[in-house]
């Protein structure tokens, strides 16, 4: 049974029970990602992604069936159909108890889409997302050192991002190295940590949300045939970014088919659903992707102007502009290190909460040492930004004069605060002796006359209290 902590009560699976966020329950989730900040890249996310106002079918995507597929989902206020459904998933899983890491929590409406509005399919998709990432993650984050040599095969790598601010995977099946086919099963795991690697990046540096929450990514066959396409590598890429990055990808475009395998996804589009072939975009010609495309954000075997890339990490990206068809560079140096802007629960966003105001819900949270980055660039402070700096003022200086009062009202400057601290230390030591005290009555309680008598794995032996000795 896991252990309780001083700290906080441990759910299942030995996470510590968090705070209600988005109308879940929560428990304290693993660390998912770790990379220096000197390799993080200047350009990771553009100033104008801060000020983005996403068109409505970036938004919202309507099908000629009458279908229709959000796609962004944060800090923007839902329709009442979709409101709804929100409110019956939280409250099924509170009837049940649940409880989600926050980065499950928040993706509630993109499982929802999932699940045709089925609470408890939605939920079942939720617990699958937390058990693979519970699982996957266990052993730590993953680490930008961990990729730093499989990004350098340059399989998988961002290179810019579309006419709406989304973040472009590029992913070159020919590059696979020869010694990931030798042993499938671990070059299959490399290629798949690199792309969560890429993955947990852009969800925590690269999207803002309520503006821009999705990604592409291009899938580029060149020079392979039927038989030369990595099938069970391109599904593994499917699943992960299908299963538990759901809700992500915008549009998968598929460029340099040899004419067999033209052929072949012709008749594979002819079955999807509206859905799937509005994110499916397989691609005859090269001037179809520049559609989509600033021509400096794209590489020249990809249509665009941007000379090939070389070396893939830190992120190779770009600065403005982002406009579709664009052939223009940009006129005065980009903005660096917008990155530092949002915390990390900032980046994650919130659900609309229909109990609060306009304002609250589609506020951002910035990290400490945002205002000062704006105010130091020579931009205008955000209005959100603006009124969290001077709340955390505000908090501060109130701080301040309430220890000065303590201060002045105490004998000898010292404030209840620090009677306080003294009186819990002196409580916990108290605590630890009494605790040493019972520990030795227990001890002095168990007498071993034989210890041959006890088998090892017994009833009576160590083992199964979990005393650690041997």
């Amino acid at each position: 049974m896991p252990k309780k902590t001083k700290a906080g009560k441990t759910a299942a699976g030995g996470f510590k029970k968090g705070p209600m966020m988005d109308g879940f329950r929560t428990i304290e989730e693993p660390a998912y990602l770790s990379v220096k900040e000197e390799n993080i890249a200047p350009f990771t996310v553009p100033l104008e992604a801060f000020t983005f106002q996403p068109e409505p079918d970036m938004i919202v995507s309507h099908f000629k069936n009458g279908d229709r597929e959000r796609k962004i989902y944060c800090n923007m206020e839902l329709s009442e159909e979709e409101q709804a459904s929100v409110k019956l998933l939280q409250e099924t899983a509170k009837k049940e108890g649940l409880e989600f890491f926050p980065s499950v929590a928040i993706m509630a409406g993109r499982f929802l889409s999932r699940a045709r509005g089925d609470p408890h399919k939605a939920i079942k998709l939720m617990h699958a997302t937390q058990e693979w990432k519970a699982e996957y993650f266990k052993a730590g984050p993953v680490a930008d050192d961990q990729v730093f040599e499989d990004l350098k095969y340059g399989v998988v790598y961002f290179c810019g991002r579309d006419y709406g601010l989304r973040p472009t995977i590029v992913c070159r099946a020919n590059r696979i190295p020869d010694e990931w086919y030798k042993d499938k099963k671990a070059g299959i795991e490399r290629l798949i940590k690199v792309l969560i690697f890429c993955m947990e990046y852009m969800v925590r540096y690269m999207v803002v949300p309520g503006r821009v929450e999705n990604n592409c990514l291009i899938v580029d066959l060149k020079g392979l045939g039927i038989s030369g396409v990595p099938i069970s590598a391109l599904s593994q890429i499917y699943s992960v970014m299908s299963h538990h990055y759901i809700g992500r990808v915008f549009r998968f475009y598929v460029v340099n088919m040899s004419s067999g395998l033209s052929t072949i996804a012709g008749w594979v589009k002819g079955l999807l659903t509206d859905r799937q072939k509005q994110k499916l975009a397989l691609l005859d010609t090269l001037d179809d992707l520049k559609k989509d495309f600033a021509s400096h954000q794209l590489e020249e075997d990809l249509g665009g102007s941007r000379p090939a890339i070389t070396k893939f990490f830190p992120f190779p990206l770009q600065g403005p502009p982002y406009e579709k068809n664009s052939t223009e560079s940009c006129s005065t140096k980009p903005v660096e290190g917008a990155h530092k802007v949002l915390s990390a629960m900032g980046a994650r966003g919130r659900i609309w909460d229909p109990s609060k105001s306009k304002e609250e819900n589609q506020d951002l949270e910035y990290s400490a040492e945002a205002y000062d980055w704006f105010v130091q660039n020579g931009f205008a402070v955000p209005p959100d930004c603006h009124r969290q700096h001077e709340a955390a003022k505000k908090a501060e200086l109130e701080k301040e004069a309430e220890a000065k009062r303590l201060a002045a009202e105490s004998p000898g400057g010292i404030t209840n605060s620090d009677l306080k601290v003294n009186n819990a230390d002196g409580l916990a030591m108290q605590d630890e002796e009494e605790d040493d005290e019972v520990e030795e009555e227990e001890e002095e309680d168990i007498i071993i006359q034989d210890p041959a008598a006890i088998k090892p794995k017994g009833l009576f032996s160590c083992s199964p209290c979990w005393c650690g000795n041997n």
